[in-house]
């Protein structure tokens, strides 16, 4: 969840967070590349570059800043809190492979969804990971709108004031009325659909992973385009193979 957050908040901190996001998501970037992407002056950005050097944070290569390993070291020493890969992987090639669509476990937090290990039903034999976004808002994606069906108002409303319903489609709900009626239909089948809600021509089933004490782990979507995937099919075959994926990673997750 998102949390109790009171107190001061630190522009400078949420500035070199920003700077290390970016430079991750583009692989490394240059001062000239960063000076077009942050509202700072060129020299506050330099400054924020130099610190986070100068504590180990990033590496730079040439004129190229990237992100060092040491941060890498503090993202494993996190591991103990997720879920196992493994463990995950297999249930979610196992879906992709016998959907033979595209299958992802997303991590609930902060009241976003984090991409944790997404496979193709095509690639699973290839061992190689499907390429996706790292970030998804809940109101427009399966596994989304599914943890949000279960969810108490007061929690839904703390989402949707930090986050919006931003459009990302033209068939993305941006109305909380529109999406709390999906939302009572959701939480009576115990599964959703998005139908080109996150991106025009696909569609997906999510549903929700929790753990051993019922909290909500995250997310399973299996899903793919639209034309491979009629409406009945969504309905009675994803849906019925997401919800065994879904079972069954609960069970191994919780032995």
């Amino acid at each position: 969840m998102i949390g109790d957050i009171t107190g001061r908040r630190l522009k400078t901190t949420r500035t070199s967070l920003e700077i290390l996001r970016l430079i991750l998501e583009h692989d490394g970037l240059n001062l000239s590349e960063l000076d077009k992407m942050i509202n700072s002056s060129k020299s506050s950005i330099c400054s924020h570059l130099n610190t986070l050097q100068d504590c180990r944070y990033l590496v730079k290569d040439g004129k190229t800043y990237n992100v060092g390993y040491r941060l890498a070291l503090l993202g494993d020493r996190t591991k103990h809190r997720y879920p196992d890969r493994e463990v995950v992987k297999e249930a979610v090639d196992r879906l992709a492979r016998e959907s033979d669509q595209e299958a992802n476990f997303t991590i609930f937090e902060h009241g976003r969804l984090l991409m944790f290990y997404g496979s193709s039903g095509n690639a699973v034999s290839g061992g190689n990971d499907i390429q996706y976004r790292s970030e998804y808002y809940l109101h427009n994606t399966a596994a989304g709108k599914a943890i949000l069906a279960e969810l108490g108002h007061s929690q839904i409303e703390e989402i949707l004031d930090r986050w919006g319903l931003p459009r990302e489609s033209e068939a993305t709900i941006t109305n909380r009325a529109q999406l709390y009626e999906s939302l009572e239909e959701i939480a009576a089948r115990g599964y959703a659909t998005v139908d080109e809600e996150f991106a025009p021509g696909l569609v997906a089933v999510g549903a929700p992973v929790h753990d051993e004490d019922g909290t909500i782990l995250g997310g399973i979507s299996v899903g793919g385009p639209k034309y491979q995937i009629d409406s009945t099919k969504t309905d009675l075959e994803l849906a019925g193979k997401l919800l065994d994926a879904v079972a069954h990673l609960e069970s191994q997750l919780q032995s």
